[in-house]
């Protein structure tokens, strides 16, 4: 008899892995149809975002409407499993979403200081007379010293 230690027992088996079944056509057109949504949201954002100050509001919903929407959307990929490239375009455009949609805030929130800018910016007619227009503006009407 011989002494090798502790009898070995074999291992159970692992259980089969399990995947994710495989996304029906229903879902990936019900995540389709939110990926192009996000999408003319956020190109309707990038097209309106040059508007005179009181059409400043229409980007910012826009933008935010297509957080909402892209955050679902991403939601929605994730959870029917679909390509790893729909994630990343999907992420990429929500960076530049919440981005793009942060300096809009900002400029509505700053409407007095914006509007004395861009009269300022549609009566100048030399490259002097913008980069002054630019200047104020960057320093917060001369509150901040200049750059």
């Amino acid at each position: 008899m011989t002494n090798d230690g502790p009898e070995v027992r074999p291992r159970p088996p692992f259980p089969p892995a399990t995947r994710k079944p495989e996304p029906t056509p229903e879902q990936s057109k019900e995540a389709r149809s939110y990926l192009w949504v996000f999408i003319a949201l956020l190109l309707g954002m990038l097209i309106s975002s040059e508007l005179a100050l009181p059409w400043k509001l229409l980007p910012l919903a826009l933008g935010i409407a297509a957080l909402v929407v892209g955050i679902m959307a991403l939601v929605k990929v994730i959870r029917y499993g679909l390509h790893a490239v729909l994630r990343v375009i999907i992420s990429m455009g929500l960076a530049a979403t919440a981005f793009m949609t942060l300096g809009l805030a900002a400029m509505v929130a700053l409407w007095p200081l914006t509007a004395k800018y861009e009269t300022c910016m549609q009566s100048a007619l030399t490259v002097q007379a913008t980069e002054t227009c630019t200047k104020d503006y960057l320093t917060f009407g001369g509150m901040l010293p200049q750059p």
